[in-house]
């Protein structure tokens, strides 16, 4: 069975996230191991995600939650591994926080109109660890940001998108909008992009930062997962 290139990646994104399941996810095993480019695929979506997924801070699930599994479980369940929801609720700590980031990855990571392939992707999340923008490099001149979780209260405000190299102080990349999409115009090779391993935006005064530099709260962070050279 030959795969066109987005199905490959359509169902790489689904195999690494964790949705392609049952006879699916096995036929499509089965598929990257005898295609090469499929199994290339596979192997890119695995190491764009892996980071993203490590860095992912615990996320506990609402109270709701476990009262309505306990419910379900009943006393019948009473001294079986069900019982034991320690376990449950340490693995959903860690799942509820991954499930977000990855997802919020797919929306980029998935086969661009046009057959744009992202230079990089990255996840900024809050303190709580929700996806709130994801950042993406199709060319060498442009970067898209997509606000998938608009802030309330901002009004008369900017958000202010910054590259955070290893070493020196933060750089502008520009303002983008509260929701939906922006995209931001580079000068070819962007001096400001050089050695830059995360992203961060920050609530600054409406016109953005006075100082150059960031003066208001950080609202979200995230590293950078390079997927192939700018």
């Amino acid at each position: 069975m030959r795969l066109s290139r987005d199905a490959m990646h359509a169902l790489a994104g689904e195999y690494v996230v964790g949705t392609l399941r049952g006879r699916a996810r096995k036929r499509f095993e089965a598929i990257a191991r005898a295609d090469r480019d499929a199994g290339a695929v596979l192997r890119r979506w695995e190491a764009a995600l892996t980071p993203l997924a490590e860095r992912v801070a615990p996320v506990a699930p609402p109270a709701r939650v476990w009262r309505a599994i306990e419910a379900r479980i009943g006393e019948r369940e009473a001294g079986g591994v069900w019982s034991s929801l320690a376990f449950w609720r340490g693995f959903g700590v860690m799942a509820g926080g991954i499930a977000a980031v990855l997802f919020a990855a797919f929306l980029w990571l998935a086969p661009q109109r046009g057959g744009e392939e992202a230079a990089f992707v990255a996840v900024l999340t809050s303190t709580d660890a929700a996806p709130r923008v994801v950042v993406s490099m199709p060319t060498r001149e442009v970067l898209q940001v997509r606000v998938v979780a608009p802030w309330s209260g901002v009004e008369g405000k900017s958000l202010e998108l910054w590259a955070l190299p290893k070493d020196g102080k933060p750089r502008s990349l520009g303002l983008v909008r509260n929701a939906g999409e922006t995209r931001l115009v580079l000068a070819a090779n962007d001096t400001r992009l050089a050695g830059m391993t995360a992203l961060a935006v920050s609530l600054e005064p409406g016109g953005g930062s006075p100082t150059g530099q960031p003066t208001g709260p950080v609202l979200c962070s995230g590293a950078v997962a390079a997927l192939k050279k700018a």
